[in-house]
């Protein structure tokens, strides 16, 4: 049960894979709308950006796509964090993740509460932003990446009402990446999250 409780840690934030191309799905969305060879990129830091520094690097049209997808995922992680904190996989819950993510990804989030659901597990609350900045907008303003530095200690996680124990490697400040796009005739989707349950853990400065 300990490393369940590990393992849920390391889930924080309700984290799926990255995805590229999608499985099938009737009608949804399955893959990056707008793939295109040219993406103007900013540097990837792990320290504090200066807005005017990655900013510049941007045309106005290209920092409004980056605004709309940030509010985007804003509003999604605001929408599910009840449905995590509840621990119930609904059909509210369904309808929820497939009006934020792609077909299979809306169907992988789904899974994931469901297990949570069997081993009595809840996730409390979101994690805190110390700073977000666009690394990749293309040229055509239909997909973002987005990286940040979160803090996840602001995240709880309960099995059976008892907390469960904490991952060392997220009690410190850490990089999401989060990537974006937007089919036609779709608002923003949620194509990727990287994060420190991805993998190693990549630290910033807040």
């Amino acid at each position: 049960m300990q490393r369940f409780h590990r393992n849920t840690c390391a889930a924080l934030g309700a984290v799926v894979l990255m995805l590229g191309a999608a499985g099938c799905g009737g009608g949804e969305p399955k893959s990056d709308p707008s793939p295109s060879p040219t993406v103007s990129t900013s540097p990837t830091s792990s320290t504090s950006p200066t807005s005017a520094a990655w900013k510049a690097q941007y045309s106005p049209a290209q920092l409004k796509a980056y605004n709309a997808a940030l509010a985007r995922w804003n509003e999604y992680e605001q929408q599910s964090e009840p449905i995590w904190a509840r621990g119930k996989a609904t059909q509210a819950a369904a309808n929820l993740f497939k009006e934020y993510f792609p077909s299979p990804a809306w169907q992988a989030q789904y899974r994931r509460l469901a297990s949570y659901e069997q081993v009595d597990v809840k996730v409390n609350g979101t994690p805190g932003i110390y700073w977000s900045k666009a690394t990749k907008i293309s040229d055509n303003g239909l997909s973002v990446e987005i990286t940040q530095c979160v803090d996840n200690t602001q995240i709880k996680v309960t099995q059976k009402g008892k907390p469960a124990m904490p991952v060392q490697a997220q009690q410190r400040p850490n990089i999401r990446v989060l990537s974006l796009s937007k089919p036609k005739g779709y608002d923003w989707l949620v194509y990727g999250i990287q994060d420190a349950s991805s993998g190693k853990p990549k630290s910033c400065t807040p």
